[in-house]
């Protein structure tokens, strides 16, 4: 597929009712693409107010899955419905998403283990899915909406940073296995953006890394990550400050220092 035209693509969407995912399915719409958009079925409403505005606004075809990624057969059920709607996808945006923020120990349980079958195991499905249509069409685009926190380890929200970094090592290897078959993964790793995924999980108002990178906004990283994804970047960081820390300086700093000054930067504020 052309890196530039994606006027009548079709385009699935996951966590499109907020955030980035609201924000990159208005910068998918403008293009001309037409969209599936999921999310939670708790938020089935917004979603259906989001998809007519988008139709009506830019003359695309929009439908909305209400799925829950966190069901065990959550990703095969957002599949089968999306065959069922077009006969196929051309990108896939995994961008749905939890955060619980918290020491590790008093997090509970079933809260580590819906963070991963969101975050790890909806985005290693739906790849493995949906790959093997474009691989048998001899093209697609896998765009993993992951997180800067992939880079290093993330205290206070450990199952969160853990999962970012087991979806930014499979997209890495999964796109290098994908060469020739014109299909290829691309990985955007904003830092921390001021959306529904923060505060659900907790996350405090006030910390101190904010001093350092800023709280991002999501239309800001939506149109960045839509730059990078049409001009082929199989990674974006985006900001040159955040870029030089998580693509630079912790490859030459001491892990023993770099897990310190993680605890550090992320602890509350008072």
């Amino acid at each position: 597929m052309p890196k530039s035209d994606l006027r009548g693509k079709n385009v699935l969407i996951t966590g499109a009712s907020s955030g980035i995912g609201r924000e990159l399915s208005r910068c998918f719409a403008a293009e001309g693409s037409n969209l599936l958009l999921g999310c939670h079925p708790s938020e089935k409403d917004i979603l259906e107010t989001w998809a007519t505005e988008l139709a009506g606004r830019y003359g695309i075809r929009v439908s909305g899955l209400p799925i829950d990624l966190s069901d065990s057969r959550g990703p095969e059920d957002l599949y089968d419905s999306v065959k069922r709607t077009v006969d196929k996808i051309d990108v896939l945006v995994n961008n749905a998403g939890i955060l619980h923020y918290g020491c590790f120990s008093e997090i509970p349980l079933g809260d580590h283990e819906s963070l991963v079958k969101v975050n790890v195991i909806a985005y290693l499905k739906l790849m493995r899915l949906f790959m093997t249509d474009m691989v048998k069409a001899g093209e697609g685009r896998i765009l993993n909406v992951v997180s800067a926190a992939a880079f290093q380890p993330t205290v206070y929200h450990a199952t969160y940073g853990a999962s970012k970094a087991f979806i930014q090592s499979l997209s890495e290897a999964v796109n290098e296995e994908l060469k020739g078959t014109g299909v290829r993964v691309f990985t955007f790793n904003p830092s921390y953006t001021k959306t529904p995924l923060l505060s659900r999980g907790g996350f405090p108002e006030r910390v101190w890394w904010y001093r350092i990178s800023g709280l991002g906004d999501p239309a800001d990283m939506a149109r960045k990550a839509m730059k990078a994804f049409k001009q082929e970047k199989p990674l974006y960081i985006p900001g040159i400050r955040n870029w030089l820390i998580h693509s630079v300086l912790i490859r030459v700093m001491p892990r023993s220092l770099l897990n310190t000054l993680s605890g550090w930067v992320l602890r509350e504020e008072r």
